[in-house]
């Protein structure tokens, strides 16, 4: 059986796509709208009010309990991690030892205003701590090796104790007499009670790519790094309201990124997009750059690699010239109609002979119904 499909794209080859690339590729945007309120707005908003330490770290650890561990390897399976962790145990003074940072004063916070709604930023100059506090937030305190070239992530529902604790004093003022216990196992269906959305960036050069490659002055390429890095970011969170849904697929990633240098510089470099990907001398591909990141965890094949090295530089040269046709970004309606129609269009018919002319059409009827 044949599971191998033809696809006629720009510059006029064609690719085979085996079943697995062709699972990878599939578009998981659907037109469904799925916008939902933040309830960790107002928690956050109060902490930006009465905050006078000025030392972020010392709450974080309040929220997530994990920051107060160590990182080691299966520290997550011990009774202690569990009891503080999974069960919100609140007496941090037993601690035997806690996660050191290089510079936990450097940590800043911020409640951002997008498009998308609010989030809470942070941001972590060290990139030791940066790496530390992935470890902690994201693989249970475990080493897990963090790559070079990622510098951000969006935390997408994460339990925050320090809001179940007032959720808990709230209800005990109103119910003295009440079984919190009980109360809490209703609580916990309900999870923007208690579950945190949030964006945490490093200020490293975007991508690990240096400012040198790019032929930029060393300051004004740390200063976009932080820009795209944030921006790429909240395009996830648009994404994941409108959508339900945002990865680690290069879909997202190409689209995320489109946002990102935009909102940037004020137009899509597509030189800047390659090196991102590590297609800076295609068709050679530089090991260690971001494309590999986002496809360790599915089964794809050398050649489906070769061929999905195709497929992206050749998004990459379609996004440039839509970028081109519709000129600088105009307006947040004018950002969300070119999020949506990167999103609804796959990259499969991105990189099709008419996958521009889609792409267009597609910007333009989300414009004329906004």
């Amino acid at each position: 059986m044949d599971n191998s499909v033809s696809l006629k794209i720009n510059q006029e080859f064609s690719l085979n796509l085996s079943h697995a690339l062709k699972e990878y590729l599939f578009n998981k945007f659907d037109n469904k709208p799925l916008y939902s309120e933040e309830s960790s707005i107002e928690f956050w908003d109060n902490y930006s009010k009465n905050n006078t330490s000025g030392n972020v770290f010392d709450l974080l650890k309040k929220c997530y309990p994990q920051l107060n561990f160590p990182i080691e390897t299966g520290i997550d399976k011990s009774e202690l991690y569990k009891e503080f962790v999974f069960k919100g145990k609140i007496d941090l003074a037993s601690l035997p030892s806690c996660l050191e940072l290089t510079n936990s004063k450097s940590i800043k916070f911020e409640n951002i205003i997008c498009s998308a709604g609010r989030i809470p930023v942070l941001t972590i100059s060290n990139e030791k701590d940066f790496v530390k506090i992935i470890q902690s937030l994201l693989h249970k305190n475990n080493p897990v090796e963090i790559p070079q070239s990622m510098g951000a992530v969006l935390i997408n529902g994460i339990n925050n104790w320090e809001r179940i604790k007032i959720l808990k004093s709230q209800w005990l003022a109103k119910n003295p007499f009440g079984n919190w216990n009980q109360e809490f196992s209703n609580v916990i269906l309900n999870k923007p009670l208690y579950k945190d959305r949030l964006i945490i960036l490093s200020t490293k050069p975007y991508s690990n790519v240096s400012a040198k490659q790019l032929g930029l002055d060393e300051d004004i390429w740390i200063s976009n790094s932080v820009s795209i890095r944030l921006e790429h970011e909240l395009t996830h969170l648009y994404t994941l309201k409108r959508y339900g849904h945002a990865s680690n697929n290069l879909h997202d990633e190409l689209i995320a990124d489109y946002i990102g240098i935009v909102k940037t510089i004020g137009y899509y470099d597509k030189w800047w997009m390659q090196n991102f990907m590590g297609l800076e001398e295609y068709p050679k591909y530089r090991r260690g750059a971001r494309l590999e990141n986002y496809v360790q965890e599915n089964r794809l094949s050398q050649e489906d690699f070769k061929q999905l090295i195709k497929i992206v530089k050749n998004a990459i040269e379609t996004i440039a010239i839509f970028d081109e046709k519709i000129g600088k970004l105009a307006s947040s309606k004018d950002e969300s109609c070119r999020i949506e129609a990167l999103c609804e269009t796959g990259l499969t018919i991105l990189v099709s002979q008419k996958g521009g002319d889609i792409l267009l059409d597609n910007y333009y009827e989300k414009f004329n119904k906004f």
